[in-house]
């Protein structure tokens, strides 16, 4: 359907229209306060009848237990469009009024499963008693998760691998516990030599999840080489079309930087943040903060001021799904502490990186891949590529499998120039998996 017709559509339906949005995969459409719709199809065609508010007179009390095909089709469709949050709420609005309904609750688990909660998703499966893959796969994951993971980053400055392991268990229906165990193996490249430290960090995590869509989670961390220990916490408020986040850590373990390579380190770090979904192909975000750097035993040595935002914007959603998007990420020096050398002691520089690259994405199968690739530019330094290739694949019910590489000129504290960076994830879920 052209934007032609749909304009159309919209003059000849006026006052009766309440909300049309439309994309090249979806179409939502709900009357206006008080008008009822109706609809009926003829093969490739739908035919809508509005009916205005009735008076009050002739109101009569309706029973029906049963939602409407355009009920249903209008949750799906906001999820679909990118609104999960705006589906959800529409779901358990539906659940309520229609409480016997089996497909009103199969969605509402549905859309809790899109909106990120799991264990919300895996109780209502289990009281459908639904044993397709999806449901089987959120049942299993619920009671918690088991990863292992291996990060490595090469650099001009400072190369590093990072292997972890972690376990994450629910502990009821709104808790979950977690903690893990880092190992950082570093080499720092000097002018005629390259210098090579290991450290383990330790880390542990309580999140718990309320109403409203807000989650908050503790987090605490300890370096068993330096003796730095740090904690903080993180509270994200809202859905993924729009949200917002605070992050307060103080002397977490940081190997940021060569100085905290060689030395131990920590990271103090004030972060707010917001997303939202403008359109259903147009989505923003943005982050501001304070960093405060500083070496083990000694007090903070560097302040900057951070700034990241972003904006995607996707072209066509069928298969393969294109797309455009745009990421600015800057770090502003704002004190750096000098030694008796008169040099910095976590020295840093001041970066802007500005990034836009094109994006493909699809299914092949079960397997999620996605690639990236652009360019950069950095106010302060230098310009060059930037692209990555990832993936993510379902193993049965219980495996997972995540994966991503790539080059990148983006420059971060410790990492100037090209990298090169690959992830590896492989997680297994906790629960039944009959």
């Amino acid at each position: 359907m052209t934007s032609d017709r749909i304009d159309a559509f919209r003059e000849t339906a006026g006052d009766a229209i309440g909300d049309l949005r439309w994309n090249d995969n979806s179409l939502v459409l709900r009357p206006a306060t008080g008008w009822t719709m109706t609809w009926r199809q003829a093969g490739p065609l739908i035919a809508l009848t509005f009916s205005p508010p009735a008076s009050d007179d002739a109101l009569v009390e309706i029973v029906d237990d049963k939602a409407s095909d355009a009920a249903l089709t209008a949750v799906e469709a906001d999820a679909t469009a990118g609104y999960p949050g705006q589906a959800l709420r529409a779901a358990k609005a539906l659940a309520k009024r229609y409480p016997t309904d089996r497909r009103v609750a199969r969605m509402l688990a549905d859309t809790r499963l899109a909106d990120g909660d799991v264990q919300g998703a895996a109780r209502d499966y289990r009281a459908l008693a639904a044993d397709d893959l999806t449901a089987r796969r959120a049942i299993a994951a619920a009671p918690g998760t088991a990863s292992v993971g291996v990060v490595a980053r090469d650099g001009s400055d400072l190369s590093q691998a990072e292997f972890g392991a972690r376990i994450d268990a629910a502990i009821g229906d709104s808790i979950v516990a977690g903690g893990g165990l880092r190992r950082v193996v570093s080499s720092v490249h000097a002018d005629t030599q390259t210098r090579r430290a290991g450290d383990t960090v330790l880390d542990a995590s309580l999140a718990a999840a309320f109403d409203g869509a807000v989650r908050v989670q503790l987090l605490a961390s300890a370096a068993l080489d330096d003796g730095v220990t740090g904690g903080g916490a993180k509270a994200v408020a809202g859905s993924a079309d729009a949200q917002f986040r605070v992050t307060l850590t103080r002397h977490m373990p940081d190997y940021s930087t060569p100085a905290q390579v060689l030395a131990g380190g920590y990271l103090s770090r004030a972060l707010l943040g917001v997303t939202y979904r403008l359109t259903p192909g147009l989505v923003a975000q943005a982050d501001i903060g304070a960093n405060r750097y500083g070496l083990a035993g000694r007090g903070g040595a560097s302040d900057t001021i951070v700034a990241n935002g972003g904006l995607d914007y996707l072209i066509r959603r069928q298969f393969p799904a294109l797309g455009l998007t745009y990421r600015f990420e800057a770090e502003y020096v704002q004190r750096m502490q000098l030694g008796a050398d008169s040099l910095g002691i976590i020295p840093l520089a001041t970066r802007e990186n500005h990034t836009v690259q094109g994006l493909v994405s699809g299914a092949l199968g079960t397997v999620q891949m996605t690639a990236l690739a652009g360019w950069t530019v950095d106010r302060f330094g230098g310009d060059g590529p930037t692209a990555s290739l990832g993936i993510a694949a379902p193993i049965g019910v219980a495996w997972r499998v995540e994966g991503s590489g790539g080059i990148t000129s983006i420059a971060r504290p410790g990492f100037t120039g090209r990298q090169l960076y690959a992830r590896a994830l492989l997680t297994r879920s906790l629960g039944d998996t009959q």
